[in-house]
Parts: C-alpha cells; structure tokens; sequence
C-alpha cells in the first residue's frame, strides 16, 4: 500500500544533516582532521523555510503503481511524462529503470523521489537524463535518493540538470561507472538573487577518463541564487572536481572528499564564498594537467577554513591551495596542508591580475603545512599588498625544500615555527616584516 504521508515525512529531513567527517585511506590523518575541523556546525540557509519543513506536493505518485516496469526491462520514459504534474512528487520504489531519452518535463514545479531506484540509460547514452528546468528554469525543484548506472561502455551524459528560480533541493544521488563520453556530470543553477540551493551527499566516484575534460559538479551560468554544497564526494575528474564560479550568487561548501581530479578539486569564484570542512587529496598522477587542491579563482572575502587539503602525487601542480590572480580578497585558516609530491608549493599566492586583487587583505592563519615535497617552497608569494601570515608551522624535511619565498610583497608573518631543509626565507624586493618567528632544524618537526 503507497503511503503519502511516510513519503513527506521522509521529505522533511531533506537537508537536516550536519557535515560528516571525510574518509580516506590515511587514518591517522583523517582522525586529526575530523576531530579538529567541526568544532562549529556549518550555518543554515537562513532565507528559506523549507530546510525546517516537509516540501509541500499537490500530489504523490507512485511511478510503479502507474504502469513504471521496475525490473529494467522496459523504459519508463511514458510513465514519467504522463505522470509530471504541477508540483507532483514522483515517486520510484525500489528497482532498477531503463531510460531511453531525455526526461525534460513542462511543469513549473517537481520532485522525484527515489527508494533504492536506480535509473539505467541505455548503451552509448550521451544525452541528460533529468533535466529539469531547461530550457526555461521552473521554480522549485526537488530531486532524492537515486543512482545513476553510467557503467556501460560509452555511456555517460549528464544524470541531472536543476534549474529553478526559487529553490534547488538535492541530496543523496550517486552515479555509478565512468562518464566516458565528452560530458561535464551535474549541473545545478538557481536563477533568482533571492532564491537558494542545496546539494547534498551528491557522490561521482568513479570519475571520468583523462582524455575528456569532464567536470563532476558545475555551478552553471545562470545562476543568481546563493548555493550550498554539503558532503559530496567527487572523485577522478580530469577537470575540476566542483567547479562553483556563478556569475552572480555565493557558494559555500561543506564538507565533503574531492580525490584526485584535475584542474582543481574545490574551484570557487564568489564574494563571500566559503569553503568549510572539506579533504582534498590527490594520490594518483593521472588525469588533470594542473592538480590543484582549492583554488580561489576570484571574488572578494573568500574563506577556506577547517580543512584538509593533501596533494601525495600529481601530474604537476602550482598549489595545494592557490590564491589566483585575480582574487581581490580571501582568508586560508584552521586547515592542515600535507605536500608529498616534489616541487609543488603548499600555498599559492599567484601576482595580482589588476590593481583591484593587489591590495588585499590576504590572510593565511593558523596554518599547519607538512610533507615530504622536495624543491620548491612551502609557501610562494607575489605582486601583493596586505598579506598577513600567522600563527604558521612549516615542517619541509625533503630536499632543498624552502619555506617562504617571495618577492615584490607587502606583509607580516608572525608567531611561527619553521624547520626546512632549504632557506627559511628567500625574500626580494618586499617590506616583509616578521616577528616572533622561531626557526628549527628540519630534523625536528615543530608540528606535531
């Protein structure tokens, strides 16, 4: 017997859930990491009533009761676009459902709900499976609990693309198998200043291959809204993990593992966006052709707090976290960065595009970076005015390894401890103050 009401009340606790620690095969480290890096619960989208209440649904449909073939064995394409009512719930137990084209429905507003569902496009499947909101964005969309099979050789497209102008709520949905087509995965865009996302549990682990430049996660170019990310883990894109540079509208993520993908695992590119509680690692030297771990690609007020960022092996790098040129503004706190792999800086703070990302303030604080990188520098610094570093240990046991290097550079760093192989400081051409900085052998670790 169908239960609306068991169905709504699963509703209500869409996006009720508090960032969870990140997993990882280095136990140790995670262990440090998750004790520390949720000493405060991520904020709550404070606009929007729908966090603390069940979606309200005109009508609830079970997909199975109205003719779906849950075995897989006949596309359910039909019964989806005669049951896309306005603001109807659809509703997918248990089972597995063949899809054969685009489910693009004419309704303002919809949810899909699934209970153990997984959808199964067919063989060389290249196009969007949900895409909801296109061409035109509705304005509410709803979207839970389903797993994309994208395990068939050259079967990829893009499981689901949500657009709405109000409200944008996801969570729990997995794609399994490589995207081995030339297509980016999911796509989110809240097209109204006013109206908010959330993205939560979203899980890509199995990547996509080097020779096409896919994305895992994609804050699109209509977006207006404010965007939250929580817990989603992204792994093996030879393109960013999460790429969040709306041209309007703030980002946060929270929480959540982005393993081994390329160009960056975290990009955003937001004022005031905030990246809180996330671990990135990249263990693997294959696919993205600059393995950044969180870039700051511009905005203003951009913070990174609470964080684990680990670049182990990479095809090459220019940063664990990198401050790119064109950031006007952002903050690097609480975290813990490990380099292992040779030459690559810990932090990045690349030479200001314009007059506008010059000035700052850059601030890098309560900062712990280690690992056994050989060459190159901890920390690498340009062009800027207004960088502070503080309260800063810097363990380089590897080769040669140096611990600031900067030049053309206005700024401080106080209160830290620095043991390197290399020079503690290589400083050209900067009014670079420091205080109460204590300088070890690098046989000693000043970090533990």
């Amino acid at each position: 017997m169908f239960d609306r009401r068991s169905v709504l009340r699963a509703l209500a606790g869409a996006s009720a859930v508090a960032v969870a620690g990140c997993s990882t095969a280095d136990t140790t480290t995670t262990r440090e990491f998750t004790d520390r890096s949720h000493t405060s619960a991520p904020p709550t989208v404070a606009s929007d009533s729908a966090e603390t209440r069940p979606w309200e649904f005109d009508s609830v449909v079970d997909l199975v009761e109205a003719g779906a073939d849950p075995t897989g064995a006949d596309p359910i394409d039909g019964v989806l676009d005669a049951a896309a009512a306005e603001n109807a719930l659809l509703v997918l137990p248990e089972g597995r459902y063949r899809v054969t084209g685009e489910f693009v429905p004419d309704v303002s507003a919809l949810g899909l709900l699934g209970r153990n569902a997984t959808i199964v496009p067919g063989d060389g499947f290249d196009d969007t499976v949900l895409g909801l909101g296109y061409p035109e964005p509705m304005t509410d969309v709803f979207v839970a609990g389903l797993t994309f099979d994208f395990t068939a050789s050259n079967t990829g497209g893009r499981p689901l693309l949500a657009k709405a102008s109000d409200r944008v709520r996801v969570r729990d949905l997995t794609v399994r198998g490589a995207i081995d087509i030339d297509q980016d995965a999911f796509r989110f865009d809240v097209t109204d200043s006013d109206g908010t996302g959330v993205v939560e549990r979203v899980s890509l682990p199995d990547g996509a291959p080097a020779r096409f430049k896919n994305t895992g996660i994609e804050v699109g170019d209509d977006n207006a809204g404010d965007i939250d990310f929580r817990d989603c883990r992204v792994a093996g894109f030879p393109d960013n993990g999460l790429y969040a540079d709306p041209p309007e509208g703030r980002v946060r993520v929270l929480g959540g593992t982005f393993l081994n993908n390329g160009v960056a695992g975290v990009r955003v590119e937001a004022d005031d966006a905030l990246v809180r509680g996330v671990h990135v690692r990249c263990d693997t030297a294959v696919g993205g052709e600059n393995m950044r771990g969180v870039w700051l690609r511009g905005g203003s007020g951009v913070v990174v707090e609470d964080s684990l960022v680990e670049l182990l092996d990479v095809t090459e790098s220019d940063g664990a976290v990198t401050f790119a040129a064109e950031l006007e503004s952002g903050t690097l706190r609480r975290s813990t960065i490990r380099v292992d792999a040779d030459g690559v800086n810990a932090i990045r703070v690349k030479s200001a595009a314009s007059e506008a990302s010059r000035s700052g303030p850059f601030v890098v604080d309560t900062v712990t970076v280690t690992g056994s990188a050989a060459e190159s520098t901890a920390v690498r610094a340009a062009d800027r005015a207004g960088v502070q570093f503080r309260d800063l240990c810097i363990h380089g046991p590897g080769r040669n390894r140096a611990g600031f290097t900067v030049s053309d550079l206005t700024g401080t760093v106080a209160n830290a401890r620095i043991a390197v192989t290399g020079d503690a400081f290589d400083v050209e051409d900067s009014q670079f103050d420091r205080r109460d900085v204590t300088l070890l052998d690098a046989s000693t670790n000043p970090c533990r």
